[in-house]
This record gives C-alpha cells, sequence and structure tokens, in this order.
C-alpha cells in the first residue's frame, strides 16, 4: 500500500526508474514487495495488517495535531506573540500533512479494516 502510494505520488521524480515496470513486478510477485518493504518472512494477511497500521498511525497524527492546537490556543490566550509561535505552527502543519497523507492510504481501505475489525470477538460482544 504504501508503496503503491509512493510510486503513485512520487513516480515523477523518480529520475530513471522505470515506475511502471516496477509496479507490475510488485503485482506478478508479492516477494518484490517484501523485498523492497525489508521484511524477510512469508506473508500473514498484509493488507489487513497495514491497514491496521495505517489506521493506528491517522488516530495518533490526528490526536498529535488536537494537542498541538490545544497548546497553541493556550499559549494564544497567555499573550505569548504570534512570532515565538512559529515552531509550534510549522508542527501543526506538519501533523496536518501527515493526517492528510495517512487519511489518503486509509480510503483505499477503509472497507477492509471495517471488516477486520468487525470480525474482533472484543467489538462485537460490546455491542
Amino acid at each position: 500500500m504504501e508503496v503503491d502510494y509512493l510510486i503513485e505520488r512520487l513516480g515523477k521524480y523518480l529520475g530513471g526508474i522505470d515506475v511502471e515496470k516496477v509496479k507490475a513486478s510488485l503485482v506478478q510477485s508479492s516477494d518484490a514487495a517484501f523485498r523492497i518493504l525489508g521484511l524477510d518472512s512469508e506473508p500473514v494477511d498484509v493488507s489487513a495488517l497495514e491497514c491496521r497500521r495505517v489506521a493506528t498511525f491517522l488516530e495518533v497524527y490526528k490526536e498529535e495535531e488536537k494537542r498541538l492546537r490545544a497548546l497553541y490556543r493556550e499559549l494564544k490566550a497567555l499573550g505569548i506573540s504570534p512570532s515565538d509561535l512559529e515552531t509550534l505552527r510549522r508542527r501543526i502543519k506538519a501533523a496536518k500533512r501527515n493526517v492528510k497523507i495517512y487519511r489518503d492510504m486509509a480510503k483505499r481501505c477503509s472497507s477492509q479494516v471495517s471488516i477486520f475489525t468487525s470480525q474482533t470477538p472484543e467489538l462485537q460482544s460490546s455491542k
């Protein structure tokens, strides 16, 4: 998933790399994707695990953005000058960027994540 995302977003900046050839080799052989990602073991259920990981990172970055925004509001209320808050603004922008990236990835596998979470026994017993 992340490799596909990188190929789609950054393919035009990869210079002499034939992006379509890389994509085709990833589709043909699952071993190629594991070599690129640096994984040695056999895949268990990569798509569900990867979608779960993407959803987790999305939540982490959303919480970070929320925390940084609250800090920004608090410091602004204390009367700190806006020029002193520039670094904090940059961190908020970086968190927003990460949220956007992981939201795009989560959209691609949202059905897989919902299927994965609906099969979890703890979640079914609480309903």
